[in-house]
């Protein structure tokens, strides 16, 4: 049970919120999730990439909110949320602080996780520590961008923060490479680790061969129809504007859409 009757269940909410050590920066919208057959609808839960913050979600958050409970927050030393007391800033102890947030905020399981970009390294991280919170993942392989839906204002506040996220940004640098390795090695390549929950890969980068992934999934018994239905997976390749890095606000509704597939809202 949660520590606190949670007050961010309903409504749109944000604010600053402490996890004992320091505090992050919250924000909750769409509907109360409803309790059916004794199983509670998920949560969607977004996990930026690196140097990112709730900011470049905001697009996503308002498709997700219309038909599902969606959280965005920023990681510490982002954003509006309070620094790290913590010098290193792998995404073991960025998925610690995310699981005490939700816990803290009593916003109880089970959860969708979206990952962007590093992102996706951190939603592993968590599938990892947290295996049985997990409900299903979308996680987006990114390209370039430049095309954006965002308001001038939207924009001018995301590079704003971009800007002043970077000290955290080179010092979360420092630990990539050995998060990655670790998520990699507890979740190698072929592991079905997801049960028979639902999982969406989102490959939006123009460098990317997909007749090569496709063959190679086919090759290793993932790639075909049958298999990914067995597998409740699916790969979605981004068209058009939507090939670039911030997917997430230059075509939110290609997250959206998956997110609701995850969820069982869309076949």
């Amino acid at each position: 049970m949660s520590p606190q009757l949670s007050t961010w269940d309903t409504g749109t909410r944000k604010g600053l919120f402490s996890i004992g050590t320091h505090s992050l920066y919250l924000t909750g919208a769409g509907p109360y999730r409803e309790t059916i057959n004794g199983r509670r609808q998920p949560a969607v839960i977004i996990e930026a990439g690196l140097s990112s913050g709730h900011l470049e979600w905001v697009a996503v958050s308002r498709l997700i909110s219309e038909r599902a409970r969606v959280y965005t927050y920023d990681r510490a030393g982002y954003g509006r949320s309070e620094p790290s007391p913590s010098k290193e800033l792998t995404a073991q102890n960025r998925v610690e602080d995310l699981h005490q947030l939700l816990y803290m905020a009593g916003i109880e399981p089970p959860y969708v996780l979206v990952g962007h970009s590093y992102g996706g390294v951190l939603v592993r991280e968590f599938l990892r520590q947290h295996r049985e919170e997990v409900a299903g993942m979308v996680i987006a392989i990114v390209g370039l961008e430049e095309n954006h839906v965002m308001s001038p204002e939207e924009y001018a506040e995301i590079n704003a923060d971009e800007e002043h996220n970077m000290p955290t940004t080179k010092v979360e640098l420092d630990s990539i490479l050995e998060s990655t390795e670790l998520v990699n090695r507890e979740l190698p390549e072929g592991a079905q680790v997801m049960g028979d929950n639902r999982l969406s890969v989102i490959f939006a980068n123009e460098s990317i061969d997909f007749g090569k992934i496709y063959d190679y999934a086919v090759k290793h018994g993932t790639g075909t129809e049958e298999a990914r239905e067995r597998l409740r997976s699916r790969f979605v390749y981004a068209q058009g504007k939507a090939k670039t890095h911030n997917l997430q606000y230059v075509a939110p509704e290609v997250i959206r859409d998956e997110v609701f597939w995850v969820l069982g809202l869309t076949d």
